[in-house]
């Protein structure tokens, strides 16, 4: 017997994984279909690339997206991300290098006061 709270959260889990691949089903790279199906890599007449559902039907229900457009907006979450990175870094090397000057007068003052 499985604890009903369990079988509630697993739930919201999937319905949160579904939802989110049919919210980002075109953007990035792939990495599962809205129909839970596996994604591929297929190429077309013109020799350009897509990722493609393996159950794909040109319904809007499956995901058929240009490789190169996917790789490029990959590639700007990942800049994002690393000036988000730089910036937080660059922060904190402010504060350390105020922590270091305050406990540097700390220090000064604790030997004048002896």
């Amino acid at each position: 017997m499985t604890d009903p709270y369990y079988k509630e959260m697993k739930h919201q889990k999937r319905e949160y994984e579904w939802v989110s691949n049919c919210v980002y089903a075109n953007y990035k790279i792939p990495t599962k279909c809205i129909c839970g199906g596996a994604i591929t890599v297929e190429t077309d007449e013109r020799g350009r690339n897509y990722y493609v559902c393996k159950d794909f039907k040109n319904d809007g229900l499956h995901i058929r997206h240009d490789c190169l457009a996917a790789l490029e907006e990959e590639l700007d979450c990942l800049r994002s991300q690393y000036a988000e990175e730089v910036s937080l870094r660059r922060e904190l090397q402010f504060e350390l290098a105020q922590m270091r000057e305050e406990s540097k007068e700390l220090k000064q003052l604790i030997m004048v006061g002896r």
